[in-house]
């Protein structure tokens, strides 16, 4: 078989777990080579793409294949990740079977956002809509196969895939949705015209319209990728290729299973936790190890509240931190 291993190189453990799957596939005598960016891979290059590290490095990977239809294989450095499908020590113990192709191939359903009549990269999880700037109020129209359902004021809206069902739309109270479920879910953010959550079928056409915010509007697509909306108008509608996810039966886990996995952590500790911590939390389960710099831009906190969190979460025992593997400078911190 051929492998891609595609890595994160900002983490220095999932750094190391790359030497150590590759030196792995290289002794079973097949072939694999590392990649930290896989624009420009064509069907054939590789049987599987093996995504080492957080869940924020499997969207990545996922965003640059594109449409390319290959099995992504995701593995993490570390426990309690939400994406990916094995540990590092898993896959040592799963490899045979892969090189037996004794695996499944899970097809989760993608979005795709068209911008000014061009098409972003396809989004797994969720996308933003927001004003610019933080604390600003964003207004918007929402229009499903042609027709309007409402008007709403408010901080903005989430687009939500069920894969990212359980991330930033649950914290805005939005549904948590299986995934094999063929919807997009739709959930205001701080709606002032108290607006609920909508799920609509994954083959509606939706349209947001009439975008308007005082000092500009912000298109996050899975909580990473950033881009200014320059009209006031977005289409969204399903993504004909899907994510193709490799899972093994021993470790699959459903998202109903998975996030209660997530929210059993210190429960007691999070419950009584000030709000900047636990919105930290948040962020670190959907996005994965982060910098104190990336959670102020996430978050848009100030400074010193994300400070504060952060050393609540330390003092309980919460999280981790380490060095950065790109720059010795700064931290990174992950979920215990």
């Amino acid at each position: 078989m051929k492998f891609i291993v595609a890595r994160d190189g900002s983490d220095r453990s999932s750094a190391k777990a790359v030497t150590r799957i590759l030196k792995m596939i290289k002794n079973s005598g097949n072939k694999a080579r590392p990649s930290t960016n896989l624009h420009g891979v064509q069907k054939g290059d590789a049987d599987m793409v093996i995504s080492v590290g957080s869940s924020s490095n499997i969207l990545k990977t996922f965003r640059e294949l594109d449409g390319i239809s290959v099995p992504v294989l995701g593995v993490s450095a570390y426990m309690n990740e939400f994406l990916p499908e094995l540990t590092v020590e898993q896959f040592e113990t799963m490899l045979p079977k892969i090189l037996k192709l004794e695996y499944e191939v899970e097809e989760r359903s993608r979005i795709e956002i068209i911008v000014d009549e061009k098409p972003t990269p396809p989004v797994l999880n969720d996308l933003v809509i927001a004003a610019k700037r933080s604390a600003s109020i964003l207004s918007y129209s929402i229009v499903v196969d042609g027709i309007k359902i409402i008007n709403d004021t408010g901080d903005g809206i989430i687009i939500s895939t069920p894969n990212g069902s359980t991330g930033y739309s649950a914290s805005a109270g939005g549904p948590i949705i299986s995934s094999d479920s063929k919807v997009i879910a739709l959930t205001p953010i701080s709606s002032m015209t108290q607006a609920r959550p909508m799920v609509f079928s994954e083959n509606s056409v939706i349209k947001i319209k009439d975008i308007n915010s005082g000092f500009g509007v912000e298109l996050i697509s899975d909580g990473r990728f950033r881009s200014r909306l320059r009209g006031n108008e977005i289409l969204i509608r399903k993504y004909e290729e899907p994510a193709r996810f490799v899972v093994f039966k021993e470790f699959s886990r459903s998202s109903v299973e998975k996030l209660k996995k997530r929210q059993d952590i210190r429960i007691d500790d999070v419950d009584k936790a000030p709000p900047s911590a636990k919105f930290i939390i948040k962020l670190l389960e959907y996005e994965g190890p982060l910098t104190q710099k990336d959670i102020v831009r996430l978050s848009s906190l100030q400074a010193r509240t994300v400070r504060h969190g952060l050393s609540y979460l330390k003092k309980k025992d919460i999280i981790e931190e380490r060095r950065s593997l790109q720059d010795a400078r700064y931290s990174i911190y992950h979920l215990k």
